[in-house]
């Protein structure tokens, strides 16, 4: 149940017969403040932290369809992923010496503007999955 200002205000002030405020507790107010920052304070960095544990689990599911996915495709072929920006890129599948499967060795065919080199590490979860993207 949410309090108004007034009825705060009213917890801690002496009113008199008038209905005028004749004194009011601020040390007890400056109190319930800052232990109301303090609250807020830390129920945003719990709403944070579970927002980025929910991200990180959906990352993790569509980590292992993207590489189902990469892992079909043959050198060459070409597949769509987002970047970080949320850009389409559209890029074609490379083999690399490194084949630590951790990310999608891939050049950039169109979406993004290339400027020192094409070559792109996207992670598996950024790979757009035709069957899902309709």
């Amino acid at each position: 149940m949410a309090m108004t200002k007034e009825e705060v205000i009213s917890a801690f002030a002496t009113v008199d017969e008038n209905g005028n405020i004749t004194d009011f507790d601020f040390d007890s107010f400056d109190n319930l403040v800052k232990e109301l920052v303090t609250a807020r304070k830390n129920m945003r960095a719990d709403a944070k932290e579970a927002k980025k544990a929910k991200q990180a689990e959906e990352n993790e599911a569509k980590a292992e369809e993207g590489k189902k996915y990469y892992d079909s495709l043959n050198t060459g072929d070409e597949f769509k992923y987002i970047a970080s920006d949320g850009t389409v890129v559209t890029a074609k599948k490379i083999t690399t010496k490194s084949n630590s499967g951790l990310s999608a060795a891939c050049e950039v065919v169109a979406g993004i503007e290339v400027k020192k080199s094409a070559k792109r590490y996207p992670k598996f979860y950024q790979i757009v999955i035709p069957a899902m993207a309709a």
